[in-house]
């Protein structure tokens, strides 16, 4: 752990951090002082997590504490005080949940009380906290109305004493969606979340934002704008990883910050799963009931990957063939799987000015994408394992360079990198991990990847294994029976 009291900002060896304050804010005043009774935990604090999850919504995280003064009873801790934590890597801002510069969290559970074996008068437990807001989100219910650009009525939500009572900076992606949303007395979050599914980019295709919480403020934004800039160029990466065969730490602090302890690849082809769920094909059958018409619109994903910003690119413009399905014809169809557009029906109604000059979005053109986006999000899933790097958030695009797994010739030579799997990713959550026992901050990063770096070779003409036919005469299995038993009776004979 990085000294404070010498220089905070310098990272002596990678995994260094700095602990500033761990505090516990009573619920209870003291009335002398005009102020909560407050309790410094630093010191009996062995182990910090922290995550952020672009799906999840909020911030939350746990404390492992040692406890040989019963804090728990004394202070006490009941659910109902406040934490102030505040920790960074050297030289970086950091997470600063404070009273004066930040927001203390909330403590809202206590699990795992147990005595230590080796002292009988000192125990562990750990403490549960999240962000103010979901304490909101817990016991207020929105039943209103909301008309014109969705994101005006996310802010609403977000700071309304009857939302989600927030003070933190909002930072969202401008839509073109001017449609009238009735939300029948939902949490704030699944508002926002009901909201957002169908709230159309200003600058891009796709359709359907998310709403998180990061440690820099709430953001409200397509997954397209995490892979992009303004609309119109490809994301920069805010860090690059890489992954040595023989991992090991070094002297040289700069090249283990950038290498990866250990990695886990999850789902990287799950191609009956993707085509029955419509990432890859479907079908939506609309109803206007106003005009009574009936239309359908078909998705091929392979045709629209082009028309969306992916976690690759081409010279910073859009990439128009790294999709992670090849083009390829499947059996004697003579189409790819993107052209069975039936393996995935769905029923939508597309009728018009339900809520007079309001538009409402039109489901033959957002659902489908909507689907495919998100279920791309599933398929290439990376884990990293990584030291702590408060730089970085969820929401923000990493390299990861991983080698081919391969014997090399010669000691010599040296490693390729994966031609498909190395290359660019999109940090989905980000889980921080102190250990103060051990002097060293590490980071879970859930990644996700929906291009393959450089792409596959399409194969439309490929061979077809010939498949011996049957005879196609019908067999009656009363006749085969009665064949077998008689076959049975001559061997007794």
């Amino acid at each position: 752990m990085a000294d404070i009291s010498d220089n905070p900002n310098i990272i002596s060896q990678a995994g260094d951090y700095n602990l500033n304050t761990v505090k516990i804010l009573s619920y209870r005043k003291n009335e002398e002082e005009g102020r909560m009774y407050e309790m410094d935990i630093k010191q009996i604090t062995t182990n910090i997590e922290l995550t952020e999850d672009i799906f999840s919504g909020f911030i939350h995280g746990s404390l492992l504490v040692y406890d040989s003064q019963d804090v728990r009873s004394v202070l006490p801790i009941t659910g109902l005080e406040k934490l102030e934590l505040s920790f960074n890597t050297p030289g970086l801002p950091g997470v600063n949940a404070v009273r004066d510069e930040g927001h203390p969290y909330h403590i809202y559970k206590i699990e795992g009380a147990q005595q230590d074996k080796t002292n009988p008068r000192a125990q562990y437990y750990q403490i549960y906290f999240c962000s103010k807001e979901m304490y909101f989100n817990s016991f207020n219910r929105i039943s209103q109305a909301f008309s014109g650009p969705v994101e005006e009525g996310v802010q609403k939500i977000l700071h309304s004493k009857d939302g989600l009572n927030s003070k933190k900076r909002f930072i969202f992606e401008p839509t073109k969606t001017n449609t009238k949303y009735v939300i029948p007395n939902l949490k704030p979050f699944d508002a926002i979340k009901l909201m957002g599914n169908n709230a159309t980019s200003g600058s891009y295709n796709n359709t359907g934002y998310v709403f998180y919480e990061a440690t820099n403020g709430f953001f409200f934004r397509s997954i397209e704008s995490m892979l992009a800039l303004g609309g119109s160029i490809a994301r920069p990466a805010a860090f690059k990883y890489n992954y040595q065969i023989t991992n090991t730490s070094s002297n040289d602090v700069e090249n283990d910050l950038l290498n990866v302890i250990r990695y886990e690849f999850k789902r990287p082809a799950n191609v009956l799963f993707n085509l029955n769920e419509g990432m890859i094909a479907s079908r939506m059958i609309t109803h206007d009931t106003f005009n009574k018409t009936i239309s359908e619109t078909n998705f091929d994903y392979l045709d629209s990957y082009g028309k969306f910003f992916h976690t690759e690119h081409e010279d910073g413009f859009k990439a128009k063939r790294k999709s992670v399905l090849p083009i390829a014809h499947f059996e004697d169809t003579e189409k790819d799987l993107a052209q069975q557009h039936m393996a995935k029906l769905m029923v939508g109604s597309s009728t018009s000015k339900i809520h007079d000059h309001y538009e409402n979005a039109d489901p033959a053109t957002t659902v489908q994408n909507r689907l495919s986006q998100r279920l791309q999000m599933r398929n290439v899933n990376l884990s990293l394992q990584v030291y702590g790097n408060t730089m970085l958030h969820a929401g923000d695009i990493i390299t990861f360079d991983m080698p081919l797994m391969r014997p090399l010739s010669d000691s010599k030579a040296k490693s390729q990198s994966n031609p498909y799997w190395s290359g660019r990713y999109l940090i989905m959550a980000i889980k921080h991990n102190i250990s103060v026992v051990d002097e060293r901050h590490e980071m879970s990063l859930k990644c996700m990847k929906d291009a393959v770096r450089s792409e596959f070779d399409p194969q439309l003409n490929q061979t077809i294994i010939s498949e011996k036919e049957y005879n196609t005469k019908l067999m009656n299995i009363y006749e085969l029976d009665k064949e077998q038993i008689k076959n049975d009776l001559l061997e007794g004979i």
